[in-house]
């Protein structure tokens, strides 16, 4: 009896010995690592650099896939840092815990377009502190980009600052060719929020230039006569 009980302890203790190893990884262990990188459309990304990164430096790479996967091969367990970049994407570093070989790490990238739509949109919403966050990340992207900066000065005139939003559209009238929307953006701004019909005016003809309109035309023939009262009732003025 006392043989049986003692085989019995010493087999139980093999059995959880056996299923211990097999869950927790030997240390200095290595396996392929898995995964698949996709955007804010949960559509996989193709030809992203994913590299593992150890001590600040790279030491493997590959590209994703058609379907957004990667492997790397002899990734040891542990902490493990992994880098994501792709022209036109947000680079991104994920560092985690690399436990088991049936381990898959998804990862989530966004691109210039998406983040320019949740700019447009969260400035449709007024949600400024999301808007703003949107922006920078635009400006690490593509810091000339004009659709963007278009959109920050549409955000400041929402925010009640005319002025602002005029700043960036003339160094962009200045630096380009005549945007239509830009020149009929400062036209508004200039006639509606500034009270300055001159400078309205001479935008208007600048976004004429770009585009034959019927109603920039009438804006136009209006301000030259209300320009044109203004000058003759200043001479008035100064006799009395």
């Amino acid at each position: 009896m006392k043989c049986f009980v003692s085989c019995l302890i010493v087999g139980l203790t093999l059995l959880f010995s056996i299923t211990g190893c097999a869950s927790t990884p030997i240390l200095g262990e290595t396996a392929v690592l898995r995964g698949m990188v996709y955007n804010e459309n949960r559509m996989p990304v193709l030809d992203v650099s994913v590299d593992l990164v150890s001590q600040g430096k790279i030491v493997e790479s590959t590209l994703t896939d058609l379907h957004g996967r990667y492997f790397l091969s002899g990734v040891p367990y542990g902490k493990v840092s992994l880098l994501f970049t792709k022209p036109s994407y947000e680079p991104f570093t994920w560092t985690f815990s690399f436990v088991r070989p049936t381990q898959i790490v998804y990862i989530q990238m966004s691109n210039f377009e998406e983040i320019l739509d949740d700019f447009s949109n969260a400035i449709q919403k007024r949600e400024w502190l999301h808007a703003k966050s949107y922006f920078l990340r635009l400006q690490k992207l593509r810091p000339d980009n004009s659709v963007s900066l278009y959109l920050e000065s549409i955000m400041l005139t929402r925010q009640g600052e005319p002025r602002k939003a005029v700043e960036i559209l003339e160094k962009m009238s200045k630096n380009k060719e005549p945007i239509f929307a830009v020149e009929l953006t400062l036209a508004d701004l200039y006639q509606y929020k500034l009270s300055n019909p001159g400078m309205a005016l001479f935008h208007l003809e600048k976004a004429l230039r770009v585009q034959d309109d019927v109603d920039i035309k009438s804006r136009i023939k209006a301000l030259e006569t209300q320009i044109g009262e203004s000058s003759k009732e200043k001479p008035r003025q100064s006799k009395s």
